[in-house]
């Protein structure tokens, strides 16, 4: 079986309550889609709590990785893993000016990830780049599950 990749993302403002939801559709992942290797990035409670999730599920299941997504390089921008992750991914961003790493970092991942897992409820930037995988998904069939809509 190929390393099959789920990007998780969300709003900074995501409430508690969704730190189950996110590991029960992990869980789902990893069991339906054969999902290997999730990758978060590190901003937000949202991210924090995908982090915590996909943690509880390495205990369980032990081919789990849990990658940090970088948005600047790491040379320009020293990162310190915290416990529970396997390493840090840094997308081809070299050319992306600074004020768009971040967009483009997680864009990137959204076109190159085999499944998705968000919380999406509100307008913002979050909301863009859930519209911007549903368009992948109804080219290519990519699962997206949103969170939000199970709270």
């Amino acid at each position: 079986m190929d390393n099959k990749i789920c990007f998780l993302f969300g709003q900074a403002t995501t409430p508690y309550d969704a730190l189950p939801l996110i590991e029960a559709a992990a869980e789902k992942q990893y069991n339906e889609q054969g999902i290997r290797t999730f990758i978060v990035g590190n901003r937000g409670s949202f991210d924090s709590y995908a982090a915590t999730a996909i943690k509880r599920l390495k205990r369980k299941y032990k081919d789990i990785s849990l990658l940090l997504l970088l948005a600047y390089h790491p040379a320009e921008r020293p990162v310190h893993l915290t416990e529970g992750f396997d390493n840090s991914f840094y997308p081809p961003l070299e050319s992306v000016p600074r004020q768009y790493a971040i967009v483009r970092a997680n864009r990137y991942m959204v076109d190159t990830a085999d499944s998705i897992i968000c919380c999406v409820n509100q307008i913002g930037n979050t909301r863009k780049l859930l519209e911007y995988a549903q368009k992948r998904q109804k080219k290519e069939g990519i699962p997206i599950e949103n969170v939000a809509e199970k709270n």
